[in-house]
């Protein structure tokens, strides 16, 4: 038996993404950021006597001509309308399709009009039985586990059937699970609310597979909260240490508050945190049920402990909550440049399918758009109760531009490098490196360089820090992000 494992990609008509990351791959010669983490795994999963094909359509496209047996299609919201094309296409040639992924296992019958099977929830007690049923050619339509799955019962993923040397970084994942319930996220929904980890001697031994592939990319744990469970966390960052790599993650901002954590995730590679700040708004934490994490009055003083310990902030806003009003745009844009973020990400807010804020604002009549493809945080899709919906578009976009310019961008980054953050070494003064270089002739070699880009990558790259090469090529794809892509924007109503 021969199956192929897809992950879909966004189409070229729904415009950039923020986490496409076009410019980075380009100056990178790179084709995506980090491999789709549920192919390799569903590999693993798979019985040893079936072949498997894994394609990611960001790094290559898929080959329909190709002779299989079984496809499998993953996809989140903002892509499934691309996974349901793709379906349908393997099912007009004759071949039989699973779909799986958390929009397909909040909305299962709206998938099963364009596949064979479904499985709802995690895979890893129930993919063995789904390559079972497709053997006999007899595949039920609704697959889903009883229970959720121990992690360490999982194997580790075949990263070896991946292109590996199209992404900029691997991922590995080594929880699941949140306590929590804040009402725009599917986490809980879809993994339950009790923490569950692999072990440490685990994912060290996964890490160990991924650095014989490539010992330089740096690592993202996927995880939504590494440091969730403290005792796992330390004990994984000890272990880490010894490694020698550069990772990133996402963290509460209650976890962050540590010293002796920040120390030890410094320590053990950890360069840069990605936190959900969400709001300026203590109303609208509230709203979203997220107040009990995150207090504003605290932001301030954990931003700046994170940065004092060499750890960059990736900090995450939503704009559009019930109790945001015209005021808003201007308090997220103070913050983020007052306390010299990097980077920002700054979504609107989006009713995901299975969230309580789905389901809500279906009740209020409120959702007026339900083309899956607007739902990746960056287009309004439902009306907000005291901004017009133009206006939350307009200004988020505006916000963007702004926060990303090239002037704010260095004034950020330079008082960040001028603190140890972003910087390869403390005590290396020596201003030459090729990597500088080497990136000056390749950014600098495109002829459409404005004066602006020019001065802002010859001042960052030759900047007196020895800085992260990476927190300069970062800074160019957002900004290219921020003013390229708007320029192109989407109407809220364009069909």
């Amino acid at each position: 038996m021969k199956i192929k494992l897809i992950a879909p990609a966004r189409k070229a008509e729904w415009g950039e993404s923020f986490w496409d990351l076009k410019t980075l791959c380009k100056l990178t010669g790179r084709k995506s950021g980090g491999a789709p983490l549920v192919l390799p795994t569903l590999a693993a999963l798979t019985p040893s006597d079936v072949e498997v094909i894994l394609t990611d359509e960001n790094v290559e496209p898929i080959n329909f001509e190709e002779t299989i047996d079984l496809v499998g299609i993953t996809g989140m919201t903002c892509v499934i309308p691309r996974s349901y094309e793709i379906a349908d296409e393997y099912r007009k040639r004759g071949v039989p399709v699973v779909m799986g992924g958390i929009h397909v296992s909040m909305l299962p019958e709206e998938a099963i009009q364009h596949c064979d099977s479904v499985v709802i929830g995690e895979a890893e007690e129930i993919w063995e039985q789904v390559i079972k049923d497709a053997q006999k050619k007899r595949v039920q339509k609704y697959y889903k586990a009883q229970r959720f799955p121990d992690l360490n019962n999982s194997p580790i993923p075949r990263w070896g059937l991946l292109k590996n040397d199209r992404y900029c970084y691997f991922t590995i994942q080594t929880s699941r699970g949140c306590p929590y319930d804040c009402e725009f996220c599917t986490v809980k929904v879809f993994n339950g609310r009790q923490y569950r980890n692999k072990t440490v001697d685990r994912v060290i031994k996964e890490i160990k597979e991924i650095q014989a592939i490539d010992n330089k990319k740096n690592l993202f744990f996927v995880d939504d909260n590494i440091l969730a469970n403290t005792n796992f966390s330390q004990n994984l960052m000890k272990a880490l240490t010894s490694l020698k790599i550069k990772w990133w993650s996402q963290a509460s901002v209650d976890k962050l508050r540590n010293n002796d954590i920040l120390e030890l995730m410094y320590k053990s590679g950890c360069r840069e945190v990605f936190v959900g700040f969400e709001s300026v708004s203590q109303s609208t934490l509230a709203s979203m049920n997220k107040s009990q994490v995150n207090k504003i009055e605290n932001f301030q003083e954990t931003v700046d402990k994170i940065h004092s310990h060499g750890i960059s902030v990736f900090a995450s806003f939503v704009l559009g909550g019930d109790f945001d009003d015209g005021s808003i745009f201007k308090k997220t844009e103070d913050f983020i440049l007052n306390s010299k973020f990097a980077f920002a990400m700054v979504n609107i807010l989006t009713p995901t399918p299975g969230t309580k804020l789905y389901f809500r604002l279906e009740n209020e009549k409120r959702i007026f758009l339900k083309e899956w493809w607007r739902y990746n945080g960056e287009l309004v899709t439902f009306k907000p109760k005291l901004i017009q919906e133009e206006t939350l578009q307009k200004e988020r976009d505006k916000l963007l531009r702004n926060i990303y310019s090239y002037e704010m961008l260095y004034n950020r980054l330079d008082y960040l490098w001028n603190k140890g953050v972003f910087v390869r070494s403390a005590n290396n003064k020596m201003i030459f490196s090729f990597g500088r270089l080497f990136f000056s002739l390749r950014i600098l070699s495109d002829a459409k360089l404005s004066l602006s880009r020019i001065r802002f990558i010859v001042k960052s790259l030759w900047h007196r820090s020895i800085t992260s090469i990476m927190s300069v090529l970062f800074s160019l794809n957002f900004h290219d992000y921020a003013y390229l892509n708007q320029k192109k924007g989407i109407s809220i109503h364009e069909k």
